[in-house]
């Protein structure tokens, strides 16, 4: 029998297929389809303090705000699945305050959101990775919840310094572009567990990162077009790749 369960900082996720942070997550009604689907684990859409709307339109991080997130935790938990608190400051202080919030709250893994253009490490689209090494140090300094660091594709010559301040943090997951999975995998030497985000569509898609290191697989822009069914479909596709293999 082929099991697509995995296991991330310790946790046992039922299946390897989760969303995105920014896909079919950003509403309860959203959130309650995602938990009732196939998906291994909820992903909480990426939430700043306030709401933000206008300013950050075209971004991915346009949310209500978390304290609208914060009510749903206890309904969300009772799916029984494991939740994923994604979140995105404007300040260090911010990261710390919704990291801590989250995991006050319950979460199992609080993903900090450090990939989008408009936080301050990554404005102009280029990863400063001095401000990341700033924000990851101050949250993990505060939160014993497990974190997620998701980073935005960086060039070959900041490989080495992403490596070193996800080791020296003790960051337990890595949200990875799948396209530098191979480049990350074996240079980080399962010192951590890896997500491939971004490109996957269907299970050969999904197999091919696992295959490259990944323990897991954010499923994004197929999720928006077919909605929760997409995970029983790659889930399906991986399976049948799987004894092909």
């Amino acid at each position: 029998m082929t099991t697509l369960s995995t296991t991330l900082a310790g946790i046992l996720f039922p299946s390897c297929l989760m969303n995105a942070s920014g896909a079919w997550s950003g509403t309860r009604e959203e959130l309650r389809e995602l938990a009732a689907s196939a998906t291994g684990g909820v992903v909480i859409k990426t939430t700043t303090t306030e709401a933000r709307v206008e300013e950050v339109k075209g971004c991915g991080i346009e949310n209500p705000g978390q304290p609208y997130y914060l009510a749903l935790i206890p309904e969300l938990k009772a799916a029984g699945k494991p939740i994923i608190g994604s979140v995105a400051g404007f300040t260090t202080t911010e990261y710390v305050e919704l990291a801590r919030a989250y995991g006050q709250a319950g979460v199992h893994v609080v993903e900090l959101n450090l990939s989008d253009p408009i936080v301050p490490c990554n404005r102009g689209g280029t990863c400063d990775l001095a401000a990341v090494d700033e924000v990851v140090h101050a949250v993990r300094a505060v939160v014993r919840t497990p974190l997620a660091v998701k980073l935005p594709g960086l060039p070959d010559a900041a490989l080495g310094g992403a490596v070193d301040l996800l080791r020296r943090h003790r960051i337990e997951i890595f949200v990875c572009n799948t396209p530098q999975m191979a480049a990350f995998a074996p240079a980080l030497d399962g010192a951590l567990d890896l997500i491939a985000v971004g490109g996957v569509s269907n299970g050969k898609d999904a197999h091919g990162a696992l295959s490259r290191g990944a323990k897991a697989v954010q499923i994004g822009s197929a999720l928006m077009k077919e909605g929760p069914g997409t995970f029983a479909r790659i889930q399906d596709e991986l399976s049948a790749e799987r004894k092909a293999h």
